[in-house]
């Protein structure tokens, strides 16, 4: 019997619970989508408020102690003037080396218009037997290459 007692008690006590949930469920949902759509809002009034709030406590606390201020001030400008020098060793440093990739281009170019280093002329050395003098294969001949067959709409001369 007794087992029986609790369970009842237990059914009894799920439905008295779903029953309120029931009663006021749909005020629930509206109060959920309400909230969803009123977060962005609530969201600004809440970064305004904070940010009000600490520029308060920020001025109390320098006005009080001008020394501090002072203080972060020097801090701050130390800061920037490391990140000034380094930004210009940087820049030292990228300068010194586009001057060293300049003087080796023009070096090579200087070996190249100097003929001790670069390609040769087309037609010249050992295989330049079957090539006669300034010939170029951009230019081409009459007398020599290929002609494609006219295209005509059958296979057979047209008459």
């Amino acid at each position: 019997m007794e087992g029986e007692t609790v369970i009842i008690n237990s059914q009894s006590y799920l439905s008295m619970i779903w029953e309120a949930i029931a009663s006021v469920g749909w005020y629930i949902v509206g109060v959920v989508i309400l909230s969803i759509w009123m977060y962005p809002y609530l969201e600004e009034k809440y970064k305004s408020w904070k940010q009000k709030k600490d520029d308060e406590e920020y001025s109390a606390k320098y006005h009080k102690n001008p020394d501090l201020f002072e203080e972060r001030m020097r801090a701050v400008e130390a800061a920037r003037q490391r990140l000034q020098q380094k930004y210009l060793e940087e820049a030292e440093r990228a300068k010194q080396q586009e001057e060293e990739r300049k003087k080796l281009k023009q070096e090579a170019l200087k070996k190249l218009l100097n003929g001790t280093e670069g390609g040769n002329k087309l037609g010249t050395g050992e295989s330049s037997s079957y090539l006669r003098d300034e010939y170029n294969p951009l230019m081409g001949e009459s007398s020599r290459g290929y002609r494609a067959p006219k295209r005509s709409c059958c296979g057979k001369k047209c008459g």
